[in-house]
């Protein structure tokens, strides 16, 4: 944490950093060694036996260069990254994300899914999120050490209601056509519902009490292949909106992206 101003207080996502350093303490002293091999070889300090040493040297050199090229390239963004709390807005800039920004008056509460849900999810879908009537932005909790991550939740109570699901799971909204509209989130409080986009511009489809649902009944599954994903469709404002139990994960790679669908839930425990 780092006070900036009397008014705005920075915290760096000093988890993710000091992993990002592991990988670094490891691979930069083998890359270490393997150049020294081949200086070695090319001065031929040990004479023509040694020939053999600039083998070794670029075959030990290529996964720490590997390793270290994104490690210094997260490095550098990691250093822009973090949250900015101020009176007025909230900030959060994280590696890969736009930046994202609400201020306090459009807030509308908080959401914390708790440290199970982190230890399950592993932090790969976000942790903390702060919602306004269109959109919300995601907080990256999972990127600061426990007790900041305190901090930022007592500092953002102080502003805004800090809201605990009682149920939650990612979803596919989908259209009247069988078509996927977006992939979203699904939260469900005492007395409320939240419905969400998980990607992309993080918009709010809805966010409803219980009682103004008119409608919640029971949709004909969804086929992904052999994966059999349950559905349920509720009517809130004169609009159906088609919830299927089933996520896809996409992974970007060297060699492009690949996808992974699983099956999120069961429609008779919404």
């Amino acid at each position: 944490m780092k006070t900036l101003t009397q008014s705005a207080t920075y915290y760096p996502f000093g988890q993710h950093t000091q992993r990002l350093k592991l990988f670094t303490t490891v691979a930069f002293p083998v890359l270490v060694i393997a150049i020294v091999l081949i200086l070695l070889s090319v001065f031929n300090v040990f004479g023509s036996r040694q020939s053999g040493l600039a083998v070794l040297g670029y075959i030990l050199a290529i996964p720490p260069f590997v390793v270290l090229i994104p490690m210094l390239i997260l490095s550098r963004e990691y250093k822009r990254s973090g949250i900015w709390l101020d009176e007025d807005a909230i900030r959060v800039r994280f590696p890969g994300e736009k930046p994202q920004e609400m201020a306090w008056s459009e807030a509308r509460f908080a959401i914390n899914e708790g440290e199970d849900y982190l230890r399950e999810s592993k932090g790969k879908e976000g942790l903390g999120h702060v919602v306004g009537d269109t959109h919300y932005i995601r907080l990256h909790l999972e990127g600061l050490p426990p007790d900041e991550r305190q901090q930022v939740g007592a500092a953002i109570t102080e502003r805004v209601p800090m809201r605990s699901p009682t149920k939650f799971t990612l979803m596919t909204l989908m259209n009247n056509k069988g078509e996927v509209e977006a992939r979203g989130r699904l939260y469900l409080f005492d007395k409320e519902m939240l419905c969400a986009e998980n990607r992309g511009e993080k918009r709010v489809f809805f966010y409803a009490a219980l009682k103004d649902l008119s409608s919640v009944r029971p949709h004909n599954p969804y086929y992904i292949g052999r994966l059999q994903c349950d559905a349920f469709t509720l009517r809130y404002r004169g609009r159906d909106y088609v919830i299927m139990l089933g996520y896809e994960t996409v992974v970007s790679g060297n060699l492009g992206k690949s996808s992974h669908w699983s099956m999120t839930g069961s429609a008779d425990d919404w």
